[in-house]
């Protein structure tokens, strides 16, 4: 029965009065042995000894500071073992070390790396990572939110919102439309100042077009006042 499966045979007492005491053991590098039958044979491979190992992935996910695992540890399913990154990174190869990804825009916060997504959101705006390789970090950016504009890499941006250029769809104050139907020139004085407070209008101002009814009026009043 042990020599047909290939497993050596042991008999512990050899007495006569000691019958079907013996035991199929199963060869290295699988494990396992049972009494008077053949032995089911196991084989993990993430924790054979480099001594007798098949294909020593144990020691290929080791040393890209990867977890291995084999789900099945039958002796006859041999290279289904898995590498896995690890956190906060993801990835996972059968067989072979893993192509590790990081989206930073993504880890929560008990394990981020750089906490791009707290950063971002915490001033109300978008995150991007471009690279999600293990090995690019630090290149994500947070983008302002509609209408306001502006971006920044791996910081919060300083958002600007120019009140005349805004398009009907998402306008604030919706000026350029207000002046445009007033046949006037509509102009922003406060688009660079303005940073986190992008969301909240300032004032602006309403220029009227030369030569309008309007402007004759102001100058005529200007001259009447320098006068007296």
């Amino acid at each position: 029965a042990c020599a047909a499966a290939n497993q050596t045979c042991d008999d512990p007492d050899t007495s006569a009065a000691s019958l079907s005491d013996w035991v199929c053991t199963c060869p290295l590098p699988a494990s396992g042995e049972a009494t008077a039958q053949a032995a089911v044979c196991t084989i993990d491979e993430c924790a054979e000894a480099s001594a007798n190992c098949t294909s020593c992935e144990h020691g290929i996910c080791e040393a890209a500071n990867q977890t291995c695992a084999d789900p099945d540890h039958a002796d006859t399913v041999l290279n289904d073992w898995t590498c896995t990154c690890p956190a906060p990174s993801v990835g996972e190869a059968t067989a072979q070390t893993a192509a590790c990804k990081i989206d930073e825009c993504t880890e929560t916060s008990a394990d981020c790396t750089t906490c791009a997504m707290a950063t971002c959101s915490g001033a109300g705006q978008s995150c991007h990572d471009p690279g999600k390789s293990a090995a690019s970090l630090s290149d994500w950016s947070c983008t302002c939110p509609p209408p306001s504009q502006g971006s920044a890499l791996a910081a919060t941006a300083v958002c600007t919102i120019h009140e005349c250029v805004e398009t009907s769809v998402n306008c604030t104050t919706c000026a350029h439309g207000q002046c445009d139907a007033a046949g006037q020139t509509c102009d922003d004085p406060d688009v660079r100042r303005r940073t986190r407070r992008a969301t909240t209008p300032t004032r602006r101002r309403l220029r009227c077009p030369t030569g309008s009814a309007h402007a004759r009026r102001r100058r005529a009043g200007r001259r009447r006042r320098r006068r007296r």
